[in-house]
């Protein structure tokens, strides 16, 4: 992106600001005129101000570059992202892109539940805007035109999730789906002790254990929208493969309805 070209080596705001002057005022007139000076400062003031968010409240975790290598880092089991590798796991887009702006601000509004990762519900948008301004600075994947998509159609929530009689007979086509597609990694009650879920690792090279599905909270959100969502893209970097191309919204719907059925204490 242009503000990382531009403030790559430097690391003082003031020297950042000095470059991003000179740069402005040292232009061409044509080039200038084709993206105008107020909208370049608009666009380093965001960079700056998310700089500074970022500094003050993430570098515990992520590391004073965003490389997820801050002091407390080595001692959480679910290890901070890695924002210099420009993959993230929640995410409305198909398996494998990155996100849109509006999964980023949902990631920093909402928390990973489960992780040290908390939520922002106090940032203005602006502040959430400006860190994602940021965010997107870290890494030169968010230029690579192949790796951004829109987002997946999710399909609503259905009429029968509300009839317990009608959600029964779906619970069981979703059982039904689960032990075809889900068992081998999350085990048979949902517990991620499957088989396969033995020295499973993500792109990170840290360990990653399956999900609990039978617990009472999940990290992309608790919701039914959130589940099937999930369900339908995937993790990126982990892997749990998006379903959105394997089933249809119907399965994964009635696979949304098994999982919200497991018992936390069997």
């Amino acid at each position: 992106m242009e503000i990382r070209d531009m403030l790559s080596g430097f690391k003082s705001t003031s020297g950042v600001l000095a470059l991003f002057f000179c740069a402005v005022l040292s232009a061409p007139v044509a080039a200038r005129s084709e993206k105008g000076d107020e909208a370049r400062r608009q666009e380093l003031h965001q960079y700056l101000k998310g700089r500074y968010l970022f500094q003050k409240h993430c570098t515990t975790c992520h590391g004073e570059t965003g490389r997820g290598d801050g002091p407390w880092a080595a001692d959480l089991k679910d290890k901070p992202r890695n924002f210099r590798v420009g993959v993230f796991k929640f995410r409305t887009t198909p398996f494998g892109k990155l996100p849109v702006e509006a999964d980023v601000r949902r990631t920093i509004r909402s928390g990973i539940s489960g992780t040290a990762m908390p939520f922002f519900k106090d940032f203005s948008d602006d502040d959430v805007g400006a860190l994602i301004v940021y965010l997107q600075n870290l890494s030169r994947k968010w230029d690579d035109e192949e790796l951004k998509a829109e987002p997946i159609a999710l399909a609503p929530r259905p009429e029968w999730y509300g009839d317990a009689d009608a959600k029964k007979l779906r619970v069981k086509k979703g059982k039904a789906l689960f032990a075809v597609n889900c068992v081998s990694c999350h085990g048979e009650k949902g517990k991620g002790d499957g088989p396969a879920s033995v020295g499973l690792i993500d792109i990170w090279e840290h360990p990653i254990v399956p999900a609990d599905l039978s617990g009472p909270h999940h990290k992309s959100g608790d919701t039914p929208e959130d589940i099937f969502r999930t369900v339908a893209t995937g993790l990126n970097g982990t892997p749990m493969i998006g379903f959105h191309d394997i089933l249809d919204a119907e399965s994964i719907w009635d696979l949304v309805a098994y999982i919200q059925s497991l018992p936390a204490d069997d």
